[in-house]
């Protein structure tokens, strides 16, 4: 289990882009933060703002009342093996 006492290192970020402000935060212990590079840090806050672009940037997928209550019978399929598996289960320990 990680020692919650231990120091971390916090590098807050912003960056204006034509999407709008992104603000983040990258996180390091004191060993790791010892370890890194100013350039790894960078593409790090570069990942984090290409990611939250291709977010705020991703077409929105209109799902259709059939295609939403397939999903729903999907799931509940799904729910339904893994109950008969457990009860497969239990009684192999009874």
């Amino acid at each position: 289990m990680a020692d919650t006492q231990e120091k971390r290192i916090q590098i807050i970020f912003k960056a204006d882009t034509e999407h709008g402000r992104f603000q983040d935060a990258l996180w390091f212990t004191e060993a790791e933060y010892e370890k890194v590079t100013q350039e790894a840090i960078d593409i790090k806050k570069q990942e984090r703002i290409n990611k939250w672009i291709a977010v705020v940037t991703a077409p929105y997928i209109e799902i259709t009342s059939d295609e939403k209550k397939a999903q729903i019978q999907s799931e509940i399929d799904s729910f339904i093996e893994r109950i008969v598996a457990l009860e497969e289960q239990k009684l192999l320990v009874i």
